[in-house]
């Protein structure tokens, strides 16, 4: 490396690099079959929706509330490091053009996102009459604006590393951002006068933060939370040596073990659900696949079809990215030293991951019973239920743990 200017083409290729490894074991066969599979199935259910849309379906409102979100939660992927703060801190003022790239990096990266997002909710403008093509690409360079602006703020924001700063930054923007993006939909010209208000911020962050130095610690806490959570993406699908294991207590859910009887041949029992319990990895999976779930069982017209598909392709995938908590204890030599026979191990992780697959479908069930008629949901349960028995103690069994 030759020059400071070195660092951030070096850095950028390595990131990718690393990013290209992991995603090889990422996108295999069975997550690719899934994906195409919900694709296709979401696309056929959003045209399905679409033909259903009352006259005054709200089509701007919803816009607005999703677009507010893809732009609101804007960060520069600095991709430093943690000896940077004894290295590069001693340069910092000649690392104004490394942050200039990585900031130039980051707008890019993320306006594809959002563009795609736009794509996405282009035949719901279309459909609700909302304007017609070049309207639509006017809405499209607007919000390319609005993003540079809300990535632009939260770089000048990390100024004010607290937590309430950051929260309260994160809650303004997207009520700012989500009545000028709701304005700019409906083609009014109030949001001119948001735009200026967000030009007086700008000039305002501006003038603030002009003498200020840059939060090391803080950046460098950022760039390593979006890094791990990467890791723990690629996790679910192949071992991440750089990944940081997160426990967090949760007292509030110890009533769930003593449903466990305090025998010998629960131990592993116990400590599957232990770390299920604790681990952000493995627990907020769960609740975050859940949650979609729910919500597209909740807005999703439902057929008999569609009641069976979508709970059992949250079971799947459920199932698959839980696969890592078999092997949570491998590291750990003390596990082996319990007076238990081997099988033990692969009988309670098998018991634990069915028990947990049935309370996520008891749940979709109970949201179905909401949206669709009793026979539908008596359908999918029975045919879910036996879906997960042949998932967990057959196919699961067999191609995982018989590695």
């Amino acid at each position: 490396m030759r020059s400071i200017n070195d660092i951030w083409p070096a850095r950028l290729a390595a990131h990718i690099k690393e990013t290209q490894t992991y995603l090889r074991y990422m996108l295999n066969d069975h997550l690719l079959l899934v994906i195409m599979f919900l694709l296709g199935g979401g696309a056929y259910a959003y045209q399905q929706w679409l033909d259903q849309l009352p006259p005054h379906f709200p089509s701007a409102f919803l816009m607005a509330l999703l677009l507010a979100l893809t732009v609101t939660f804007s960060q520069v992927r600095t991709l430093l490091k943690e000896p940077d703060i004894i290295f590069l801190l001693p340069m910092e003022k000649g690392l104004n053009h490394y942050f200039q790239r990585a900031f130039i990096y980051s707008y890019i990266l993320q306006t594809v996102q959002m563009i795609v997002c736009l794509i996405i909710l282009a035949p719901l403008y279309f459909q609700s009459g909302e304007g017609e093509g070049i309207n639509y690409l006017f809405l499209i360079f607007q919000l390319t604006v609005i993003k540079y602006w809300n990535l632009w703020i939260q770089w000048k924001m990390t100024h004010f590393p607290d937590r309430l700063s950051q929260i309260m930054d994160k809650f303004v923007r997207y009520a700012v951002n989500f009545t000028v993006i709701y304005l700019a939909v409906k083609e009014s010209m109030l949001s001119l006068f948001i735009y200026g208000m967000m030009a007086l911020v700008t000039i305002y962050f501006f003038k603030i933060t002009r003498n200020k130095t840059l939060q090391w610690e803080f950046l460098i806490l950022q760039e390593n939370r979006k890094l791990q959570s990467f890791y723990r993406l690629a996790n679910m699908f192949t071992d991440v040596p750089k990944l940081k294991a997160e426990a967090k207590r949760r007292k509030w859910m110890d009533w769930i073990l003593s449903f466990i009887p305090y025998k010998q041949s629960n131990v592993f029992l116990y400590m599957f659900s232990r770390s299920f319990i604790r681990s952000g990895d493995y627990f907020g999976l769960f609740i975050r696949l859940l949650m979609i779930g729910v919500i597209v069982s909740i807005f999703l017209p439902l057929s008999l079809v569609s009641c069976i598909i979508l709970p059992a392709a949250v079971l799947f995938l459920t199932g698959i990215q839980l696969t890592s908590l078999y092997k949570h204890y491998d590291a750990l030599f003390i596990a082996d030293l319990y007076p238990v026979p081997q099988n033990i191990k692969k009988k309670s992780f098998l018991r634990l991951l069915f028990t947990i697959l049935f309370i996520e479908l008891a749940v979709l069930t109970i949201v179905l019973l909401t949206q669709t008629n009793i026979l539908f949901v008596g359908v999918q349960l029975a045919i879910n239920a036996l879906f997960a028995y042949i998932f967990v103690y057959m196919y699961f069994s067999g191609k995982f743990l018989a590695r």
